[in-house]
């Protein structure tokens, strides 16, 4: 009971200061995808290219009830950055793109940095798995034990598979997370199992025999009915800010 306290107010003191995000999906007009994407990526380029403007990120989805749309996402240092509104940029925006597309639900994620993994050296993978997902807030503690043992296990193995976590902290329908892996493309997604292999070994080696296993599956029960949705997405960057490694 004490190592859960721990992990719940190291996780808690986590989330309040990382970093956090605003997500949409953007609906595009059908016959309107070519001229969304060349005026997305003006917008950015004029609005979104500095270090002190609002950092951008354009994903467009490949799979699941809204392939082929695009999933644009503001990242910010905290949450008070998000008080910063970029009249003009916005302005701009609606001037070129708004009567192209649709916005879809907005949502606030925050960082889950314990949950979180990146390898030392990391490059651009636009290939991005993500997976969503709702639990229980009476079996959080299930559900945020496997994902910070996991990540930490992948730390400890040093793999190369890069896996970021986010909580959805306003817009969703319920206690929500995402969790992103990142691949250069199909083929390295395919190739990725004998690193997580690598993981799920030192996950046992660190937390005990059967861990991952017995973990996994209390992760899974901490899950809502229909708890988990999996989405590939393609990183556009010409629509995006500039990344910094």
């Amino acid at each position: 009971m004490r190592k859960l306290f721990l992990l719940i107010t190291i996780l808690s003191f986590s989330f309040a200061n990382s970093q956090v995000a605003v997500s949409r999906v953007l609906d595009v007009k059908q016959g309107q995808m070519e001229k969304m994407m060349e005026g997305v990526a003006k917008k950015t380029k004029m609005y979104n290219s500095e270090a002190d403007d609002a950092q951008w990120y354009t994903f467009q989805i490949m799979s699941g009830a809204n392939a082929q749309n695009l999933w644009r996402v503001q990242i910010a240092e905290n949450l008070a950055a998000l008080d910063d509104v970029d009249t003009e940029g916005n302005a701009y925006w609606e001037k070129t793109v708004g009567d192209l597309h649709e916005s879809g639900a907005v949502r606030r994620w925050g960082k889950a940095n314990p949950a979180s993994y990146t390898p030392e050296l990391s490059e651009l993978k636009p290939l991005t798995r993500a997976l969503f997902f709702n639990f229980d807030p009476t079996k959080s503690d299930e559900f945020w034990n496997f994902r910070v043992k996991l990540a930490n296990a992948h730390k400890e193995a040093g793999t190369s598979i890069y896996m970021e976590t986010w909580w959805c902290s306003s817009g969703c329908d319920g206690s929500g997370a995402v969790v992103f892996y990142y691949f250069k493309d199909y083929a390295e997604q395919m190739s990725a199992n004998q690193e997580i292999q690598k993981a799920v070994e030192k996950y046992n080696e660190l937390y005990g025999n059967d861990a991952y296993e017995y973990d996994l599956e209390k992760m899974i029960e901490s899950l809502m009915p229909n708890g988990q949705r999996i989405r590939d997405l393609m990183f556009l960057p010409e629509l995006s800010s500039p990344l910094s490694y």
